[in-house]
């Protein structure tokens, strides 16, 4: 008896395929990292196929996108979310952001990195009160904030070493991709002020 070789699309990413992603697990200004990194996290899908799924026109994943060449509504399809959530993942044009992933420890361990974390006017987690940190602390590294395949392929992990940016170093659960309501109100204030 054989059985059937399950095959993977990459021309084609659909939740009709079996893909998991649920809109509960978004958080307020979850960034379009956090946003991805969730997905490809959930579904152990290779980066390189994601990245090609984020622009209308045909794209090198591991060159990688700027945040404005994201094609809103193919990413909002993918995830299926509303084309407002994944617009404030991206953030506005004018907003003074860091070159480099920005992240917080903790909020990684809760599978949350939000857009306010790369916002320059912000040196501390609006949530937690800690220095945002720019370095892995494995290999001192920063890592771009490009979304490309390298970025992708290590979901909350440092893209140079793999090592885990969380503080507990190891990757988060959906158990845990709830924000408590003093974390919601406190990301959600930093971006108003």
């Amino acid at each position: 008896m054989s059985l059937p070789i399950l095959t993977f699309d990459e021309r084609v990413l659909s939740p009709r395929f079996g893909y998991v992603f649920q809109r509960r697990w978004m958080q307020p200004c979850e960034s379009i990292v956090g946003m991805l990194w969730k997905f490809v996290w959930l579904n152990q899908l290779p980066g390189r196929s994601v990245v090609k799924h984020l622009c209308a026109r045909t794209i090198d994943p591991y060159e990688g996108i700027a945040t404005f060449d994201i094609s809103i509504p193919l990413v909002a399809q993918l995830l299926q979310v509303t084309q407002k959530s994944v617009r404030a993942g991206i953030g506005a044009a004018d907003d003074a952001t860091s070159p480099h992933l920005r992240f917080c420890p903790w909020c990684l361990n809760q599978g949350y990195h939000g857009r306010p974390h790369q916002l320059l006017r912000l040196i501390r987690c609006p949530m937690h009160d800690v220095p945002l940190q720019t370095a892995c602390r494995r290999c001192k590294r920063p890592s771009a904030y490009r979304l490309d395949a390298q970025l992708m392929d290590a979901p909350f992990r440092c893209r140079h070493c793999r090592g885990f940016h969380s503080h507990s170093g190891i990757g988060p659960s959906p158990q845990r991709f709830a924000l408590l309501p003093n974390e919601r109100a406190a990301i959600t204030r930093s971006v108003l002020t």
